[in-house]
């Protein structure tokens, strides 16, 4: 029976290039978006709807990662290199979220010490949420925007949680032998 590729039940090299493709993928939508700015419309609801997508398979990734790596034979190193791949794509999915949350709703959805927030403010956003460390120099005030950043502050307490609790038995593992 043939498999496909995402019935592949291991951790293996196939999978960090699809973590790669997929951050670059990000990265690319990043960059394009803070070029041309799309008005609200088909083709603003359709990016987002595709970043939302795009959340739903980060989290669905999120979850197979956690389940394969405990049983995985893995390399430490490339349970590392997956481990920050799959953050980094959870990081700028969300960025781009809260990017694109500003361009619709303004200062209705953030409030911030400057004159306005660019895709760097929400890199830097979206790690500070993830991390739950807040600075408060950035809030979200609106619902879509709290409703996202409650999201990735649940989804990197958790992650940060089972994912030290996987690499330290991991290492525990592979010290013992």
């Amino acid at each position: 029976m043939k498999q496909t590729f995402f019935h592949i039940r291991e951790f293996n090299k196939k999978k960090l290039y699809m973590y790669f493709f997929l951050n670059m993928l990000v990265v690319a939508l990043l960059i394009f978006t803070s070029t041309f700015k799309i008005k609200e419309g088909i083709g603003f609801t359709v990016l987002v709807g595709a970043l939302v997508f795009l959340l739903l398979i980060c989290m669905y990734l999120l979850i197979e990662f956690i389940i394969l790596i405990p049983t995985s034979p893995a390399s430490i190193k490339n349970i590392c290199i997956g481990s920050i791949l799959l953050l980094t794509l959870i990081l700028m999915t969300y960025a781009s979220l809260y990017l694109h949350v500003y361009r619709a709703k303004g200062k209705k959805a953030f409030v911030f010490t400057g004159e306005s927030l660019s895709v760097n403010d929400f890199l830097y956003y979206s790690i500070t949420t993830f991390t739950t460390t807040g600075y408060g120099d950035i809030t979200s005030i609106g619902i879509i925007s709290n409703i996202l950043a409650a999201s990735e502050m649940l989804m990197g307490f958790i992650t940060s949680t089972i994912l030290m609790a996987i690499l330290t038995a991991k290492l525990i593992k592979k010290l013992g032998n």
